[in-house]
């Protein structure tokens, strides 16, 4: 294979020369802006997925000029920015991104949309050489974008696949493991994300039945106060960044919920008949600060952390290791699909979204805007109307605003019929 090497080192008369500025002040920002630019980002709290991601897309780019050009970041033109727009739309490989289980570089599949966000990551990065830094005298990124023809990217939204009721029904019966069956029901039936599936602490889910009171205070766990008197309720919590320590632990990842406070949302029978089958076949969780006990764990003991992570949940349903997951497994997911094509964890949640509005749906019933809106975690607006939904310090409101129209709307598997 050929050297796909970035540079390791540039002189310090190659790096003076670079744009029009020659203080020695930025001579080690030159040296690896991305690596000052990157640690910026973490000063300021950005999420650790999105820093992992910026950083690929720098590093990638950089490999490119050097391979492609000789080129140091600093020391390009517009034309650089095109020409690795081309490489991205065209090429067979990228430089530096490999596959998780080999060194061989993935093969570059992006959608427009995608692509449009590695130009516009460039265009940041150098918008901060520019206008922050004050190292270099324009930004290329930004000149390379704004050139480029309207008909060059596609950016409506990316189809989804369309499953009809029946045929998500065959695929949740077919599911044949307890863990499998309450972490799907729960990104179905609650429209959560990922992050929030895996920060879910038993305090934070109010089952009524014995079994679980017995769970609970066999590992002395007291409800959170936003569910002790709302029975057969999940409380996911507002939002947090990632390496927030929430309950004496800090989490790997955050909650994206907008609305500070919270939600509370009703736990029908067939999830609740799920999470109980669940918990009476999973391991106990002992690594865990007594209050965050998890409700999802990693089947195998993980460090000094055995809760279920978010990698974890893409290997589970999408791919581990030489296995399969269960979404591979059921020919849903696979790598060589198009992205409107798979249907990943993060399916889930748009499932819900838009199969409960009226007369869009795949099934007969449906819930008010307000009340899908509320269950996603979307921030409240000025609408009086809406903002009756929003409230649920009351639990009279809540019961009648929330939790009959979902109970009533929320779509049935005939898991355990």
């Amino acid at each position: 294979m050929a050297d796909r090497s970035i540079p390791q080192k540039w002189s310090d008369d190659q790096i003076l020369e670079m744009d029009t500025s020659t203080s020695t002040d930025v001579l080690e920002l030159k040296r690896d802006p991305i690596q000052e630019y990157i640690r910026r980002k973490r000063r300021y709290g950005k999420e650790s997925e999105y820093i992992k991601k910026t950083r690929t897309i720098l590093r990638e780019f950089e490999a490119f000029l050097f391979k492609d050009f000789e080129s140091h970041l600093c020391n390009i033109d517009d034309t650089h920015v095109a020409e690795f727009n081309d490489h991205l739309r065209t090429g067979n490989r990228y430089y530096t991104i490999t596959g998780s289980q080999s060194k061989v570089p993935k093969k570059i599949d992006l959608v427009d949309r995608t692509r449009h966000e590695y130009l516009r990551e460039l265009v940041g990065f150098y918008n901060w050489l520019v206008e922050d830094e004050g190292v270099l005298t324009q930004n290329p990124a930004k000149k390379a974008l704004n050139d480029l023809p309207e008909s060059e990217f596609n950016l409506s939204p990316p189809g989804r696949p369309r499953i009809e009721m029946q045929e998500m029904q065959a695929f949740v019966q077919w599911l044949s493991t307890p863990i499998h069956r309450a972490m799907i029901l729960f990104l179905l039936k609650t429209g959560a994300r990922v992050g929030e599936l895996v920060n879910l602490d038993l305090c934070c889910l109010h089952l009524d039945h014995p079994i679980y009171d017995s769970l609970l205070e066999a590992r002395k766990i007291s409800l959170h106060s936003a569910i002790r008197s709302s029975p057969d309720t999940v409380f996911l919590e507002g939002g947090y960044q990632s390496n927030t320590e929430v309950r004496a632990e800090t989490r790997s990842v955050g909650n994206k919920r907008q609305r500070p406070s919270g939600t509370l949302i009703p736990i029908d029978d067939e999830l609740k008949t799920a999470l109980l089958e669940y918990l009476l076949t999973r391991r106990c969780a002992h690594s865990h600060p007594q209050q965050a006990r998890p409700v999802f764990l990693n089947r195998q003991v993980s460090g000094d952390n055995d809760r279920l992570t978010r990698q974890s949940v893409y290997a589970l349903l999408t791919k581990n290791g030489a296995s399969e997951g269960v979404l591979k497994q059921y020919g849903w997911w696979s790598e060589g699909l198009a992205t409107e094509e798979k249907v990943t964890p993060h399916y889930f949640r748009h499932y819900f979204t838009h199969n409960h509005r009226h007369n869009q749906g795949v099934h007969d019933q449906y819930m008010p805007e307000g009340v899908i809106a509320y269950i996603r975690g979307d921030a409240p607006n000025d609408d009086s109307v809406r903002e009756k939904t929003y409230r649920h310090d009351d639990w009279n409101v809540w019961e009648r605003y929330i939790k009959r129209p979902y109970l009533v709307g929320i779509y049935k598997f005939n898991l355990y019929d």
